[in-house]
């Protein structure tokens, strides 16, 4: 399993380099001497990256009364650790959004990926988390080791998914990963987040959305995004019967003290929420 998995990292680690101003104010949030200006500057100098972040910014998911206009301003009212995340989630929509493969269409899965980005960020909003880091981003990237296997080895991810339908016992996608090729999209994913040296929580995130309990830190924050995964495919769904979609880790729940009663109010506000938060992403 290991060798292949390196493998794979290998090849496909220059087909989704993040560009470089983005790995740059990543450090540079990271970095105390480092300034709100300092970085406003730093993006301010792409300026389809700036229209972007100032439409994200002045979106519902944040939802202030006047208009941002400049990159500094955002940053002051929203943090630099959510900016950072805001020029994660468009740099990474630019960078995959370009990775074809025969198994899905890219409109399904940034379907899904925005879906469950959105949820994401109702439910922290919900669970009171008014200090912890937004996982829009987290939401929005926890398919993307799904994304490169479907790219770099479809036939054997096309039996994964043929087993989950076809098989003898029932298997979620990930487990069918496990049995045909010896590693998941949540080992790709969270070795991709390694090499593009994001935020911890979202490397959790990434590598663990399917089983929050074994995440090695941020269980809650993993959990919330297990929980938007759900919600996205029931929205996908337009249903709230949660036997059409994975079942929910009952670790995810106790983590964040939410339960089903969150289904009919999220996947209303993300599926009013979903085309317009698609339409700044493909600015």
């Amino acid at each position: 399993m290991a060798l292949a998995l390196d493998e794979l990292i290998s090849d496909v680690v220059e087909l989704v380099t993040l560009p470089e101003i983005c790995l740059k104010v990543t450090k540079m949030v990271e970095d105390p001497d480092v300034t709100v200006d300092d970085i406003g500057k730093v993006i301010s100098q792409d300026p389809s990256l700036t229209l972007k972040i100032l439409k994200l910014s002045n979106s519902a998911m944040y939802g202030f009364e006047h208009r941002i206009d400049t990159v500094t301003r955002a940053i002051t009212l929203i943090g630099t650790r959510q900016v950072r995340d805001l020029v994660l989630a468009a740099s990474a929509f630019d960078t995959f959004k370009g990775i074809s493969n025969s198994l899905i269409t890219m409109e399904d899965f940034w379907y899904h990926s925005i879906l469950c980005g959105l949820a994401a960020n109702q439910l922290t909003k919900i669970c009171g988390l008014r200090n912890a880091d937004g996982l829009f981003v987290a939401g929005l990237l926890h398919d993307i080791g799904q994304l490169i296997e479907f790219n770099q080895m479809p036939e054997q991810s096309q039996q994964a998914i043929l087993l989950t339908m076809e098989g003898p016992e029932e298997y979620e996608l990930f487990q069918a990963e496990d049995k045909l090729i010896g590693f998941n999209h949540m080992d790709v994913g969270e070795r991709i987040a390694e090499s593009w040296k994001l935020p911890p929580y979202m490397k959790n995130c990434i590598g663990y959305h399917h089983h929050p309990a074994d995440a090695p830190d941020f269980k809650q924050e993993v959990s919330i995004v297990h929980i938007a995964n759900t919600i996205a495919v029931l929205a996908e769904l337009n249903t709230d019967d949660s036997e059409l979609a994975p079942a929910i880790d009952d670790f995810a729940w106790q983590q964040t003290g939410l339960d089903s009663s969150v289904y009919n109010t999220v996947i209303d506000s993300i599926l009013q929420d979903y085309e317009n938060v698609e339409k700044l992403l493909n600015l």
